[in-house]
């Protein structure tokens, strides 16, 4: 999600030399459409898809934003020519593409991963959660 979002920068700068704005709502649509097909085909829920890429379609373009706003203070531009629009989105896509291999890949999803800590933790007798609540010397 990291190096997804570092792409943000050089999208800013893209947009901005070719006179583009940020937002690209049918192109946004696009990518939602694809990248939620292409997750439920790889066995992950829908709607957990769509908010997914939805978060970091969102994260993107506030960060264009704020490079947009700093460039329009007077923060220099970067140095040499943007790479093309295109390549950086194929990049994008690529990199979104690995995110939901890699999630369906994994034996669970995040939350249910937490939960299992979460439970594993307030079982464990060593825990300072069951030490503090009693709960391993209650009367059951």
């Amino acid at each position: 999600m990291a190096g997804r979002l570092e792409l943000a920068r050089d999208v800013a700068w893209a947009k901005w030399a070719d006179g583009l704005p940020v937002r690209d709502p049918a192109r946004e649509a696009a990518v939602i459409e694809k990248l939620t097909r292409q997750g439920e085909v790889a066995g992950i829920d829908e709607p957990l898809v769509s908010r997914f890429i939805r978060a970091q379609i969102e994260a993107s373009c506030l960060e264009q934003e704020a490079w947009m706003g700093k460039w329009r203070k007077g923060t220099p531009l970067p140095a040499g020519e943007p790479l093309a629009l295109d390549i950086l989105r194929k990049r994008i896509d690529r990199m979104s593409s690995l995110l939901l291999a890699e999630w369906a890949a994994a034996p669970n999803t995040p939350r249910s991963a937490a939960r299992q800590r979460f439970l594993k933790s307030v079982t464990d007798p060593r825990s300072a959660t069951v030490a503090a609540s009693g709960f391993l010397d209650a009367d059951l």
